[in-house]
């Protein structure tokens, strides 16, 4: 009976021990990770106050009629609100390096987004 009594506090501590590290070690990382992304959105949050200073008094937009909707033509031209879209888009992701948008067309894709998701993801480089 003294046997199995000590193999079963040995067992026990064993648990214990075990348990504890994994513990621990859970909290290292998640420690770790929350530092890590602190110091990456320093920087970040530096660099939006000065791009979100908006001029004192801004003009509002005016109001799309369905009257002016109705007058685009689906002639295959990019409406000029998108094409300022996708400028922005890139000026936003280029940030301070010189840049400049050519031209813009319509994608000739036969492909669905889910199929092309699936492609750009297994054909990533390591």
């Amino acid at each position: 009976m003294g046997d199995m009594m000590q193999a079963f506090i040995l067992l026990l501590a064993g648990f214990v021990v075990v348990f504890v590290v994994l513990i621990l070690l859970i909290v290292i990382v998640t420690l770790y990770g929350k530092i890590i992304t602190s110091i990456q959105n320093r920087g970040k949050k530096k660099k939006n106050k000065t791009m979100t200073e908006e001029p004192s008094s801004p003009e509002p937009a005016a109001a799309v009629t369905e009257a002016e909707e109705a007058e685009v033509a689906d002639d295959g031209a990019i409406p000029d609100e998108i094409i300022a879209v996708i400028a922005a888009a890139v000026d936003v992701v280029c940030g301070e390096k010189p840049h400049r948008v050519k031209s813009v067309r319509k994608s000739r894709n036969t492909r669905s987004a889910w199929s092309r998701a699936g492609v750009l993801d297994n054909t990533r480089p390591f």
